[in-house]
């Protein structure tokens, strides 16, 4: 399997087009090869295709590699809408997030984790397309796996929420998805999703044990982390439906955000590197002159990282701070208690 960059393809793309055959066959190149062609959105979705499809009839291509462009603001190339429209299957998170490879595209070539609306940060539903006639759309009911009831399921925003890689059930889901389309347009193609889907339970597992601590974030990008664990997220309502409609926050939502780390109603605070401004910075450094540990959850992977390594380590980071601001409550409780006992005792 061989995995480029769409952007690579620019030399190539117009010799493609102009000799590429109308009457093939779907994924047949223009050297006869039945290949296979998948187009992802990001690098993430083309790391969960790479990780169930394992044969070299399959090729796999991400329009966004690394973390230097914005994929909310990306606007793809004429090569790359190109290569798109060619593929045999696109890989999209949905939701509006990578609305400018799908908008244009087949839906019925298309996998996706959340519906595909249109690109309105609104999120006006008045305003989006509804694909759901297709069979496509998932619902991803978090309950599904087995289980575990968490009062952060009842996140408000949640259901609006672009970030639906971190979404163990979600992406399995995906990866279920492209392996059945593989197996239909050749069922010679490997496709196999078991070690793939373990590793991703075995996250949710990981996630599940979080300790209860309040959590609050400068942009909402580890909710659907938060809404499988016993973490409250308790950033200011105003200041999350601000970020969630990717709208600046007020003052009175900075205000309240800031009267949060200043009272100690807060544990640990999710930073998003990759979106800063100067207001999260400046809650950043609030929450530090506090005391209060920062926790970096991070947009998409570095250039050549890996989508699990990449989901592995926000867990690690988070899972991290959470047991030990939860230990230091724990010692502090008992050491209330232990001097409260004391001063019966006198």
């Amino acid at each position: 399997m061989t995995r480029k960059p769409v952007l690579a393809l620019l030399a190539t793309g117009s010799l493609l087009l102009t000799t590429a055959c109308g009457t093939g066959t779907a994924g047949e190149d223009t050297d006869g090869d039945d290949t296979i062609s998948i187009v992802a959105s990001t690098a993430i979705w083309a790391d969960v295709a790479e990780a169930v499809v394992d044969s070299e009839r399959v090729e796999v291509q991400a329009v966004v590699e690394g973390n230097d462009a914005d994929p909310h603001s990306f606007e793809p190339a004429a090569a790359d809408m190109a290569r798109a429209a060619e593929a045999d299957i696109i890989v999209v998170g949905g939701g509006g997030y990578d609305a400018w490879l799908y908008d244009s595209q087949d839906e019925s070539k298309i996998i996706h984790a959340l519906p595909l609306t249109a690109h309105d940060h609104s999120h006006d539903e008045e305003g989006a397309h509804d694909h759901g006639e297709e069979g496509h759309s998932h619902d991803h009911d978090h309950s599904e796996e087995g289980e575990h009831d968490h009062g952060a399921e009842g996140l408000s925003g949640l259901e609006s929420n672009e970030h639906i890689w971190y979404d163990t059930s979600a992406v399995t889901q995906v990866a279920e998805d492209i392996a059945d389309r593989v197996a239909e347009l050749d069922p010679e193609a490997t496709a196999d999703t078991a070690a793939f889907t373990e590793d991703l339970a075995g996250l949710h597992e990981r996630i599940h044990d979080l300790p209860a601590v309040r959590v609050a974030q400068t942009e909402p990008i580890a909710d659907y982390i938060l809404s499988h664990s016993d973490i409250s997220e308790v950033t200011p309502e105003g200041y999350r439906a601000s970020s969630l409609s990717h709208s600046e926050p007020t003052a009175a939502d900075l205000a309240q955000f800031l009267e949060l780390i200043e009272a100690g109603d807060l544990d640990l605070l999710v930073y998003n590197p990759q979106t800063s401004t100067d207001l999260t910075d400046r809650i950043r450094t609030a929450a530090t002159d506090a005391g209060i540990p920062v926790v970096e959850i991070f947009e998409t992977p570095q250039q050549g990282e890996n989508y699990l390594d990449f989901f592995h380590g926000a867990v690690d980071r988070l899972e991290a701070a959470a047991n030990e601001t939860d230990t230091g409550s724990a010692g502090d409780a008992a050491a209330a208690g232990a001097e409260t006992s004391v001063e019966q005792a006198g």
